[in-house]
């Protein structure tokens, strides 16, 4: 499973724009976690075809990294998202 990381801009329907080009494509997104702090956050998530999400977040224009769980990437890994989570009393194993 590939996970992408993205920033989305702080704007209303970013995220909406996002999903949209994904489902215009046909593309699930099968995991998502996010995190919102004021303006800054970051999402990931993971989706049924990673080559079609890769195309949409080009066509977006949108900044992505990319990360592969078989190379043993775990969400707790990216530390903005880790630490949002740990902020929020939630932990992640």
């Amino acid at each position: 499973m590939i996970w992408f990381t993205v920033e989305l801009s702080d704007k209303p329907g970013s995220l909406a724009k996002m999903a949209a080009a994904l489902g215009d494509r046909g593309i699930n997104i099968s995991a998502i976690v996010g995190i919102a702090e004021d303006t800054d956050g970051a999402l990931m998530l993971a989706t049924s075809d990673a080559a079609g999400t890769r195309n949409a977040f080009a066509d977006l224009g949108l900044a992505f990294e990319e990360h592969d769980a078989e190379e043993g990437l775990e969400i707790g890994d990216h530390p903005r998202v880790a630490q949002g989570l740990a902020d929020r009393g939630l932990g992640l194993g």
